[in-house]
């Protein structure tokens, strides 16, 4: 467990949006009750599924868990946000229900953050598991980002010239509360991009702290990846460059933002060529 200067250890919340979370979810349970930080605050806000998601959160026997209940038709950015803000810890992570998280991630970006003052998040690499949790690819992301403490802004701007979201899903980001919280809601506008959205108005407010080492586990699924997602999540992304384009000061080139477009285009090619081989190895199907 981290402590700070005066040996207290900061509080963290661990906020789950779930829907229709099962069988992974248990997984993912497990790796946060297993986390050497101990000192968590743990938000399970379901979106109200259909499956035994709630009946399995209710059989939890720990008391820092709390369940919120949300109702039918909940959408997604809607309980992704109700989460966030039942979070009482001085940092936040959002986990999505079907990831995994390394037994001392939050311990090491807890650590991140209290030795940089002025950073409003810390990203890490994570792994890319199948529906079976066997590992497809080793510390994916933060490509193009050096170790260590950087401006917010430089690193938003290396996801737009790099055409795909460097700093990588929620599971590998810690918060800062406040920072997190006067970024809300989570915005699903833009559907795709609704993480790199977040993240984006979260970096405007100070520096990001990189680890270039793997803090847990993204699994893919039919959901998560396809080649109609790939192709819809290639017309969200160039409207996210094209947003971020206006919003900058001073702006982007035409030609910055050409090369910008293009590389997501190559992103989304790579993408489709992985889906295609994962779905031939069959990485899809769940055991059972």
């Amino acid at each position: 467990m981290n402590r700070d200067t005066n040996g207290v250890a900061p509080l963290v919340s661990v906020v789950v949006p779930v829907f229709n979370g099962m069988p992974h979810l248990t997984d993912l349970v497990a790796s946060i009750l297993g986390q050497t930080h101990t000192d968590l605050d743990i938000v399970f806000s379901e979106g109200g599924g259909s499956d035994r998601s709630l009946d399995y959160l209710r059989s939890l026997d720990d008391s820092r868990i709390r369940i919120i209940e949300q109702p039918p038709g909940t959408p997604a950015a809607e309980n992704w946000t109700r989460a966030t803000q039942a979070g009482t810890g001085e940092y936040i992570k959002l986990v999505c229900q079907d990831d995994l998280l390394a037994p001392d991630a939050i311990a090491r970006q807890v650590l991140d953050l209290r030795q940089h003052p002025s950073a409003v998040m810390a990203i890490g690499q994570r792994d890319i598991v199948d529906a079976r949790g066997r590992t497809l690819y080793a510390r994916r992301g933060c490509t193009g980002l050096a170790d260590g403490c950087q401006p917010g802004a430089q690193v938003i701007a290396t996801a737009f010239r790099g055409g795909t979201n460097v700093l990588g899903e929620p599971l590998a980001v810690l918060f800062t509360r406040e920072a997190l919280l006067a970024a809300m809601p989570w915005d699903d506008s833009n559907p795709l991009v609704l993480d790199l959205s977040t993240y984006a108005k979260v970096a405007a407010h100070g520096d990001v702290v990189v680890r270039r080492e793997s803090l847990g586990a993204f699994r893919v699924s039919t959901s998560s990846w396809s080649t109609r997602l790939a192709k819809v999540q290639l017309a969200q992304y160039h409207q996210w460059q094209d947003d971020y384009a206006r919003a900058t000061v001073p702006p982007p080139t035409a030609r910055d933002l050409a090369q910008a477009r293009r590389a997501a285009r190559v992103q989304t090619a790579l993408r489709r060529g992985a889906y295609t081989w994962l779905r031939l190895k069959g990485s899809f199907k769940s055991q059972g």
